[in-house]
C-alpha cells in the first residue's frame, strides 16, 4: 500500500473520514503510521543493512554520531578488515594514540561512536562501512521519501503494511481525549498489531536462515 492509501484506509477503520469534521489531522496520523512502522523493525528484526551507512574519518577526531535511522551498529569494517568490539566494561585509559583505528564501542556516550585511536593526516578521508540493525531509511512520515510524496510505501514487506495501519489505530484511539478515546478498541488494534510482530518475527527468521539451537557450554564438554 502507498502512504495515502493506508491513511485513507486507517481512516475508515477510525470511522473518521467526513472531511469537516476529521477527528485526527493526516499529521498526525501519519506519525502514528510511521512510528508503527519503526515499532515493527524494533520488534522483529529488521532491518540488517551493511551497504548504506558509513562513517568519513576526519583528522584528530575520535567520536562520530551514529546515524539517526540505526538501531544498533553491529559491526564496523575497513575494507576487508573486521574492527574489534570494546569489551564490555572497557574504557580507554585517556591516552590515545594517533593513527588508524582498530577497535570501536557505542557505550562510552549516547548517540556516539568512539574509536580507540585519533585518524591522523594519513587515515583522514578514509570511509569506515557500518554492519546495522536499522529502522527503515526514511520514515513514512517524511515528506522527501525517495520524493515520491503520497506514494511511499513502507519499506517493511507487503504483507505487514498494516502491522502499521493497527498500531496507529492503538494509539489514535488511546489519546487521552475522552470524544476519541476507546480503551477497548485500542486494545484490540494492539493486540491485532502483535500477532503481526509474531509473523513479522518468525518470518525475519525464516528469510535469513537463523536457528536457534540449545545446548551445552563448550567448556563443559569432554
Amino acid at each position: 500500500m502507498t502512504r495515502a492509501e493506508m491513511l485513507a484506509e486507517l481512516r475508515k477503520v477510525l470511522d473518521d473520514e467526513i472531511a469537516a469534521n476529521l477527528a485526527w489531522t493526516d499529521a498526525t496520523l501519519l506519525g502514528y503510521l510511521a512510528e508503527g512502522q519503526d515499532k515493527f523493525c524494533e520488534e522483529t528484526g529488521y532491518f540488517i543493512d551493511k551497504t548504506n551507512f558509513t562513517v568519513e574519518l576526519e583528522e584528530g577526531t575520535r567520536i562520530y554520531d551514529i546515524p539517526a535511522r540505526v538501531i544498533q551498529i553491529l559491526e564496523i569494517w575497513d575494507g576487508t578488515r573486521k574492527l574489534a568490539k570494546l569489551d564490555t566494561g572497557e574504557v580507554f585509559d585517556g591516552t590515545i594514540e594517533n593513527g588508524d583505528p582498530a577497535k570501536w564501542t557505542t557505550d562510552q556516550e549516547t548517540g556516539s561512536i568512539e574509536f580507540d585511536r585519533a585518524p591522523s593526516t594519513d587515515e583522514a578521508g578514509d570511509e569506515f562501512v557500518l554492519r546495522v540493525w536499522r529502522y527503515s531509511l526514511y520514515a513514512l512520515d517524511n515528506n522527501d521519501v525517495d520524493g515520491e510524496g503520497t506514494d511511499a510505501e513502507p519499506e517493511i514487506p507487503s504483507r505487514f503494511h498494516r502491522a502499521c495501519i493497527e498500531w496507529a489505530a492503538f494509539k489514535a484511539l488511546s489519546h487521552h481525549d475522552m470524544d476519541y478515546q476507546d480503551k477497548g478498541k485500542a486494545g484490540d488494534h494492539l493486540g491485532a498489531f502483535k500477532m503481526y510482530i509474531n509473523d513479522g518475527h518468525a518470518f525475519f527468521r525464516k528469510y535469513h536462515n537463523i536457528e536457534t539451537r540449545v545446548g551445552t557450554d563448550p567448556a563443559y564438554r569432554t
